[in-house]
């Protein structure tokens, strides 16, 4: 019975797999970490075909049927660590600094070695059952004395990708609408591990893999869809959804602060258009950190406006509070507000106005704002330029 069971997972890992390609089409780009993600794709996707296949010869005793059996398994296994290799490879490029390292040198091509190694040896079993064979009698995968190596290697691949998923959990390395998608890359590929090891025919990785991707591709879809693609803070729109969504759940104590870059226009005219682009991304970066510095906060909310305009939403548990964040921001900006560039070195200037939540009307909130961050700007440039009002 398992069998059918085990033919019924492979037929729904192929249509999850085919469903996220025919997405991937039309939402990925084709950097690293997309190729990657796509050759796991179709690599479980042949992997549970093979599977399939596997399970309707069994029965099947003419020798053909047992040929053609032993040289699916074995093609099976050596499959598996290339998609453990891939899986591994792929979890370490989600990080920008990591992605460099690895392809530095022939640490690329280092990562694949076990991976060839098990495929060589799974076609060395077509002929001497070492890793695994099919047994003449019924045609069922019998486990060879060396099927270990199999195991050993493709799981290690799959182990290093979950101790580097956990380790960046706890450094805080992923954002929380991400924890449990993560927490899943951590554990199922285990527990499928696990399971495999009771069980050595049915393929229970593969579906589990094939979730795992999905979620993936569900979390990048809301990604693109609520992250800013410059500074990859969350939008405008994104904004939008969490300051209705905060008020009308609790207004009390929700703060909101408008912050505009001084003189981005000059910056953009001075230096050009990437170099105002680099003033943005360190700015993003500033924010991001003050929003880390101040813990006592209960929620820090930070988006990218619109141009050079960025909003934070915190809740705080005291009006004082909510001041000293201000202060937070105008003094990291003072001692740290700065791009330096082989062809700029400018200060990045920031002018911040702030205001607090007394309804749940978020066009109230965003004007108060809005009207103090004028004010502020308006006084400032006056002292920067000498002229008056608003870019």
């Amino acid at each position: 019975m398992h069998l059918l069971y085990d033919v019924v997972y492979n037929i729904i890992t192929i249509i999850i797999v085919l469903f996220i390609l025919y997405k991937v089409k039309y939402t990925l780009d084709r950097q690293t970490n997309t190729i990657l993600f796509i050759n796991i794709l179709w690599a479980t996707a042949l992997i549970s075909a093979i599977i399939i296949a596997s399970d309707l010869l069994v029965g099947r005793t003419n020798k053909i049927a047992n040929i053609a059996q032993t040289l699916l398994i074995d093609i099976r296994n050596g499959i598996s660590g290339i998609i453990g290799c891939y899986w591994c490879i792929y979890i370490i490029c989600e990080n920008p600094q990591r992605r460099k390292w690895l392809f530095m040198g022939n640490r690329y091509y280092i990562m694949h070695i076990p991976a060839l190694f098990l495929m060589i040896v799974s076609l060395e079993s077509f002929f001497t059952g070492h890793i695994a064979f099919a047994d003449p009698l019924t045609n069922r995968i019998v486990e060879g004395k060396y099927y270990f190596i199999h195991i050993a290697i493709t799981y290690l691949y799959f182990t290093i990708a979950s101790v580097i998923v956990l380790i960046r959990l706890f450094m805080g390395r992923y954002e929380k609408r991400f924890w449990p998608t993560k927490l899943m890359f951590s554990f199922l590929p285990c527990l499928a591990g696990l399971a495999h090891l009771l069980i050595a025919d049915v393929g229970f990785v593969w579906i589990t893999l094939a979730l795992l991707l999905m979620m993936e591709h569900v979390d990048f879809a809301n990604a693109q869809v609520s992250t800013d693609s410059l500074t990859r803070l969350n939008n405008r729109g994104a904004f939008d959804r969490y300051i209705k969504t905060s008020l009308a759940e609790n207004y009390i104590n929700v703060y909101l602060f408008m912050i505009d870059i001084d003189l981005f226009k000059q910056i953009n005219d001075t230096y050009g258009h990437l170099e105002g682009d680099n003033a943005l991304i360190e700015t993003a970066k500033l924010l991001k950190l003050v929003c880390s510095l101040n813990p006592e906060l209960k929620s820090c909310f930070l988006a990218r406006y619109g141009g050079d305009e960025f909003a934070i939403v915190i809740n705080a548990k005291k009006p004082a509070d909510a001041e000293d964040f201000r202060q937070d921001l105008v003094s990291l900006f003072e001692s740290n507000g700065r791009v330096e560039s082989d062809s700029a070195n400018f200060k990045i200037n920031i002018s911040v106005g702030m205001a607090r939540a007394y309804s749940e009307d978020e066009k109230e909130l965003i004007s108060s704002a809005d009207n103090a961050l004028y004010m502020e700007k308006s006084h400032k440039h006056k002292l920067l330029r000498g002229g008056s009002g608003r870019k």
